[in-house]
């Protein structure tokens, strides 16, 4: 399980990008990038499309750690590579978690994923592209724009993501079939 956080800055480093350059690039604030870098912050989907745009890579390779080709076959109860969205300074060290259904493939359009969130203290984030969310386990609430969603399990909700949206875990937890598309440029 690798740290978003870690992952962000290896890759600025490996482009020789300063985090103002960074966030110049992304239009993510210096404050919001350093804060995420040093693992105080947990960054909303919006901000990782926004900064691997801006390092030009694909949201997939920020969550992931190998790149395969061809098909991605993964069995029941065999996620892997799951990237932790925390702070990792609390007792409650997993805020979001993320596990790839695509595991390893980082040439994906659609990125589909299990993600776990212990947390309902997410914020507002808008991006291009859209999204889709099932809920597996637990419930969840939606808000979109000036709309709020109540999702219980089995219930799902497709949207465009440039509208401001935060998913949120009601009674403490939920587990979403997240399935994200992001056009690339």
């Amino acid at each position: 399980m690798g740290l978003i956080n870690d992952k962000i800055k290896q890759f600025r480093e490996q482009k020789n990008l300063s985090i103002e350059e960074l966030a110049e690039r992304s239009g993510v604030s210096v404050d919001v990038l350093s804060a995420i870098e040093k693992g105080n912050e947990t960054p909303s989907s919006a901000v990782i499309i926004k900064v691997s745009r801006a390092l030009g890579l694909r949201v997939d390779t920020l969550l992931e750690v190998d790149s395969v080709l061809g098909p991605v076959f993964t069995k029941a109860g065999e996620v892997h590579n799951s990237t932790n969205f925390s702070n990792g300074k609390t007792s409650k060290h997993d805020f979001v978690n993320y596990s790839s259904l695509t595991q390893g493939r980082s040439d994906c359009r659609i990125n589909p994923f299990i993600v776990d969130i212990n947390d309902n203290n997410q914020t507002m984030s808008s991006h291009e592209g859209e999204e889709f969310i099932y809920v597996l386990e637990g419930s969840a609430e939606v808000e979109y724009g000036n709309q709020t969603y109540s999702l219980e399990k089995g219930d799902s909700l497709y949207f465009d993501s440039v509208v401001s949206h935060c998913v949120k875990a009601k009674n403490g937890s939920v587990k979403l079939l997240a399935v994200l598309y992001s056009p690339i440029d």
